[in-house]
């Protein structure tokens, strides 16, 4: 028999998660916007962890400086930010769009997630001449 599985081109996850495109959205599922929403987030602060690979979006003041607001799609249910220069900014070379569980830190007001090595080319000298500017 010559049957192939079809793989589904988007899976609801009932869980927090985040999903990066290759042209620099990054998505929330409608898990991770229920959570921003409740919490009265409509703008962010995006963190990168470099040791652990690991990104952030923390809630910050819509106008404050290096943030960016959140875009909730009711019919969606989800909610995007434009993240192309982060992206490009931690190395990120997925060549198509990867979805990473998330876990929310009350505390901190962010959801946090941990990115697949495997995508992230780090760049020290790159970072090392961001840094002196």
């Amino acid at each position: 028999m010559g049957y192939e599985t079809f793989e589904r081109p988007k899976v609801r996850i009932e869980e927090p998660a985040i999903a990066l495109a290759p042209k620099g959205r990054i998505a929330l599922n409608a898990a991770a916007a229920r959570l921003m929403e409740e919490c009265g987030v409509k703008a962010v602060r995006l963190l990168w962890d470099k040791t652990t690979c690991g990104i952030a979006l923390q809630a910050a003041h819509k106008g404050e400086k290096d943030t960016y607001s959140l875009g909730f799609a009711r019919g969606y249910d989800g909610a995007t930010l434009s993240g192309k220069a982060f992206l490009r900014h931690i190395g990120w070379m997925a060549t198509r769009r990867e979805t990473v569980l998330a876990k929310w830190n009350a505390e901190e007001k962010m959801l946090e997630v941990k990115l697949p090595h495997r995508f992230v080319r780090i760049n020290d000298d790159k970072t090392a001449k961001h840094r002196a500017k």
